[in-house]
This record gives structure tokens, sequence and C-alpha cells, in this order.
């Protein structure tokens, strides 16, 4: 990033770099971006996966490049990874698991896999975490804390976007990530919430073998859910793996409110040719009910073109309570949906119109719970393997019908019976009530003891506004009055003129003068000493 930072420094227009590395076919300021990441490691890999979503915070290109990024790095040895897993597990290797294959299965930037077998006769996966990479996020994350502070503080961007919030966040998903037993249980939470789901499967752990540093757990025999050609080889039906996973999805996120977060081709195997295992939950997102309504009213919003709808459900959803003017926004909205007017329902790619509103409620200043971002990155994800296995498959549709069964299903529910029970409870207390404050009511009227208390809008700044009107009606008085007293002092002068030769009327003009001289200015200061300490208390 050097080059860039240099040149930028240098040209009166950082524009034309930008232009340059196009023309002489450069590598684009994205892909320094995401070399830059992985030259940093883990931490900025993992941040950087996180802002490929956030098209409201970086440009387009950007993002497409940072979606590249790959936890993929070179593997640390074999010696290193048995002092780690008979530290944590407390004896050796040999006497823990039958067998055990040196070589990693795959080699991540946080951690290592190798495949083991039990003396039970499991196969299973050992996950081991790399030595010392908790110290290095530490002081990574040390790092971004301090840029963040100091964006937050002197950039407009700060007050926008709050990235000391964002970099803390990340902070808990990375304290996730290095700590496995976070990870087991989030597979098990997961698993029971999947349980219903025909044709999906989660491997199961060994808490055994589980320690913050180690995860065990079965070893799944399948393929990459984007390797067409194990898939095809295997005659499975690749139209149909791709509506199960994608039904899935929806199904976890919309329903459940559990879902594997980060759905890439890696943590999604086939097996037997039909069955979706999703493996390595690291990441799993968590939306609470009020919240998936609020997501099911902005599905059907965006697959009926309903603006009104929309602007509702993302204003539900704003933290901030911001104040905005809705009018405006569903104008903007308006503009933002026209792409999608005339385009088929099974071409409009929800991740894209997810980002697309994301980004537009950033500019009015509303604050989207961070769970959308994690929905909008999973169907993201999601969608790019959907279209390798089946472009004509569209999430939207699934998720449109998935929004449509539940409302028919809503009322058979037992969330929606405690509901309504929870609301008549609440109606019948406030009808018990009703008589009592009537009895009170008239009793107080009966006695007198009744004060009406009115609030204008905007009170405060009427009363300034009418203050400020009289002062400068006091002021042009004071002014008339000041006027009047310096015409007769200039009388008094003339008279003083004229009266030179005679002492008793040039005395008498002379203190003329000096008095009115003196209660002008008294006056005057009487009246700004008079307006300033009534701004004080206004204060």
């Amino acid at each position: 990033m050097g080059f860039l930072f240099v040149k930028s420094t240098l040209s009166k227009n950082p524009q034309k770099i930008f232009e340059q590395e196009q023309k002489h076919n450069l590598p684009s300021v994205g892909e320094r971006i995401r070399k830059m990441c992985e030259e940093l490691g883990p931490t900025f890999v993992k941040l950087g996966q996180i802002l490929s979503t956030r098209t409201d915070i970086v440009t387009e290109n950007v993002a497409k490049q940072l979606q590249k990024l790959q936890d993929s790095v070179a593997p640390f040895s074999y010696e290193e990874a048995l002092g780690v897993i008979e530290t944590e597990l407390g004896d050796t290797v040999d006497k823990l698991f039958a067998q055990f294959d040196p070589v990693p299965l795959a080699s991540a930037s946080v951690s290592q896999v190798y495949r083991a077998k039990l003396y039970s006769g499991a196969d299973v996966v050992v996950k081991v975490q790399r030595p010392n990479i908790r110290e290095s996020i530490d002081v990574d994350l040390g790092i971004l804390e301090k840029l963040a502070r100091l964006v937050d503080k002197y950039s407009k961007y700060g007050q926008l976007y709050d990235f000391s919030g964002m970099v803390a966040e990340f902070r808990r998903v990375m304290e996730q990530e290095t700590d496995f037993t976070k990870e087991g249980e989030n597979t098990d939470y997961f698993r029971e919430s999947v349980a219903n789901q025909k044709d999906i499967r989660v491997p199961r752990i060994k808490w055994v073998y589980t320690t913050p540093k180690v995860l065990t757990m079965d070893y799944v025999n399948g393929v990459k859910i984007n390797d067409i050609a194990a898939l095809t080889a295997e005659n499975a039906d690749t139209s149909q793996i791709a509506y199960t996973f994608t039904d899935s999805l929806i199904t976890q996120i919309l329903e459940n409110g559990v879902f594997h977060a980060d759905p890439h081709p890696g943590n999604v195997l086939i097996v037997d040719g039909k069955i979706v295992e999703f493996i390595d939950l690291g990441m799993v997102g968590s939306i609470n009910s009020r919240f998936r309504r609020q997501l099911n009213d902005l599905v059907l919003g965006i697959a009926s073109r309903n603006t009104l709808k929309i602007a509702q459900s993302i204003s539900e959803m704003d933290t901030a309570d911001s104040d905005v003017n809705m009018d405006a926004f569903e104008r903007s909205l308006d503009e933002l949906l026209d792409e999608y007017l005339y385009v088929p329902l099974g071409e409009v790619k929800i991740a894209k119109v997810f980002t697309s509103v994301f980004t537009l409620a950033a500019k009015y200043k509303m604050k989207i719970p961070r769970e959308f971002t994690l929905v909008a990155k999973c169907l993201g994800t999601a969608q790019g393997v959907v279209e390798e296995l089946d472009p004509s498959i569209n999430i939207l549709e699934i998720a449109e019908k998935t929004v449509r069964n539940l409302l028919k299903n809503r009322y058979k529910t037992e969330e929606f019976k405690n509901e309504v029970q929870t609301y008549a409870l609440d109606w019948i207390d406030f009808m018990k009530g009703i008589p009592s404050s009537l009895v009170t009511f008239m009793h107080k009227l009966k006695k007198n003891d009744y004060s009406l208390e009115l609030k204008v809008k905007d009170m405060e700044r009427m009363e300034k506004n009418i203050e400020r009107m009289f002062n400068r009606i006091s002021f042009a008085v004071v002014l008339l009055a000041v006027c009047i007293v310096m015409a007769g002092v200039i009388i008094s002068a003339g008279y003083s003129n004229m009266g030179k030769n005679d002492p008793t009327i040039y005395s008498l003009s002379t203190f003329a003068i000096v008095v009115g001289l003196l209660i002008s200015i008294v006056i005057v200061l009487g009246l700004v000493i008079s307006m300033v300490k009534s701004g004080k208390k206004r204060k």
C-alpha cells in the first residue's frame, strides 16, 4: 500500500493514480488491499472478509476483491501441533488416538486440521490452534482500536459508522474464533436448530478431546458443495442440492433465528450425493423474534416492490431511533428499487438488494443491527454457491415462499398464543384500572384539585424568539428615549452658546448636557446587562 500512500501525498490529483493503474494494467486498489490483509495475517483477513459485505464503507470493486480472501496459509510444523495437543489434553498423542495422520488436511489462519481415529474406532478430525495466535490477534486488535478512536474523534465518518463499536464487536467475534469450546457450543446449538430439516446434517463434537485450543469432531467424508466435477461423477442432482442448501439457510434465518454466518464452499460438504453437511461453526448468527419479524416484512416488501413496507421495516430496525424524514427516505427507496421494478422476481438478487438498502439507510444516519450485516454476508456467499450449482434457483423466491408459509402458520404457533395471552392480560389489567382512575379524576374535579398541563412543541425556541422580539422593541424604545434626551442636550447646548454672557443660563445648560448623557448611558447599559442576564438564565 506504500505506493498509493506516497503517490497520494505527492500528487495534487490522487484520482489520476487510480486511472494510471488501470491504464497500465497494474494491480487495482482492491487487489492491493486484499494482498495487504493477507500479508498482515489472520486478524486482517477476517476483517477484510467482514468489510467485503459493507459496500456502504468500501467501494464495490474493493468489496469484490475482499470476497476473495481465503484463510489458507502456510502450515505450521507437526511438532508444534503435537505440543499444543499434548499440553491441552494432558497426554501423548499415541495414548489419546489410535491413529493420527501427521499431514494436515487443511491449514487456515487461526488453526490447522488433522485426521485421526479414536480407540473406539470413530473417525475424527482434530482442529489445532496455531501457537501464540491469541497474542498476535490481541496486538492487531489493539492497533485497530486506536485507529478506530482516531477516526471516530477526528473524522466525519466516525459519527456515521461508529468504528469503535465495530472493532469492539470484531474483538468479540475473534475471541469466539480463538476459543474452540465456543465453536463446539455453537455446533451443538446449531445442530438442534436444524434437527427437523430434511437432508441437513451437522457433525458431533467429541467433548472429551476438546479444549479452548483443540477441537475434535466427527470426520465428514464428503465433497465441497461447489466441486461440480465430483458431484457430477456421483450422479448427484446439483439442482436439488442447491434448493436444499438455500431452503435450509432461509429457514435458519427467518424461522429458527440461528444460522451459519459463513457458508462458503469450504464449510459446506455434500455427503452421499444429496445430504448437505454444515461444518466449521466458528461464526454463528443469532436473531431474536422481533428482528426476524422485521426481516420477514423486509423480504415481503422487496418481493412485492412495496416501498412503504420496506421503509417501515427498516425504520423499526434503526437502533439509533434517528429522526429521519420518512417521505424523503421513501423517495430514495423508490429510486433505488427502480432498477428492480421491471426485472423478473427470479432474477433479483436478495443479497444485492439487502446491501443497497443497508447503504441507503447509512446515508440517512440510521444504524441497523450488526445481525443485518451477517445476514447479508450469509446470503451473498450463498448466492455465489447456488449460481454455480443451478443459476435458475433464486434465493428471493424461496425466501418469499418461506415468509408466506410462516405467516400462514404463525397463528398456530405457541409463540403467537403466548403473545395473545400477554396482550389479553395487559388489556384486562388496563380495564381493571379504568374505574378507579375515573373515580380519582372525579374527586379531583370536585375539589378543584386538578391541573391541566399543556406542552407546545418547540416551546423553548418560541419563548426565545418572543424574548428576542421584546428585547428589540425595548431597545428601540430606549434608543428613541436617548434620541429625545440628546435632542434636549443639543437644544441646551444652543442655549448655552447664546447665554455665554449669562453665567446662570450657561451653568444650567452644561448641567443639562451632563445629566442627559449620563441618563442615556445608564439606560443603555442597564438594558444590555438585563439582556445578557436573561440569555444566561435561558442557557
